[in-house]
């Protein structure tokens, strides 16, 4: 039986490859992206390979109602994952401050893969997997930064607390 894999942030970089060479591998892989022509692009790149029909999820991870509809819509739509690979970041932006005056780093790096992976997780029972990947930047947590109470003044300090 072929494993189930969702990979989060499958549009370019490491969540692109790993996703190709999943789905050359065999494995039935869900892909989520949050631009429609890279979600696009990226699920040509892997129709290629891929033995099974991919499950796409087009959704922005700085919009948590988005995000817990997705892992609702996950949950519904599966019966069991093997693998949740948790990909997607952001480091540069040039509107860094919701609307709900959350860093959006802090909401796409930190929570919405939290909410991805508390909704699903009945889903790998015990033999599934939660795969994180993070960066090597790291800085003591200021949650008033984070929270959006006060602002740090360069991309690099508000990612590396993320």
């Amino acid at each position: 039986m072929s494993k189930k894999i969702l990979i989060i942030g499958a549009t370019d970089g490491i969540g692109l490859e790993a996703a190709k060479k999943l789905a050359a591998m065999g494995r039935e892989v869900l892909i989520h992206g949050r631009h429609p022509a890279k979600l696009e692009a990226a699920a040509q790149a892997l129709e290629e390979h891929a033995q099974f029909p991919l499950a796409r999820y087009m959704v922005d991870l700085s919009d948590l109602a988005q995000v817990a509809a997705m892992a609702d819509e996950i949950v519904s739509e599966h019966r069991a994952l093997d693998v949740l690979l948790n990909d997607a970041s952001i480091f540069r932006t040039p509107d860094p401050v919701l609307a709900n005056g959350m860093d959006v780093r802090f909401v796409v790096n930190a929570l919405a893969p939290l909410l991805l992976t508390r909704r699903p997780l009945p889903l790998l029972g015990n033999e599934g997997r939660v795969v994180n990947l993070l960066s090597a930047a790291q800085a003591p947590v200021d949650l008033d930064a984070l929270t959006g109470k006060v602002q740090i003044p360069d991309h690099f300090g508000t990612y590396a607390q993320s």
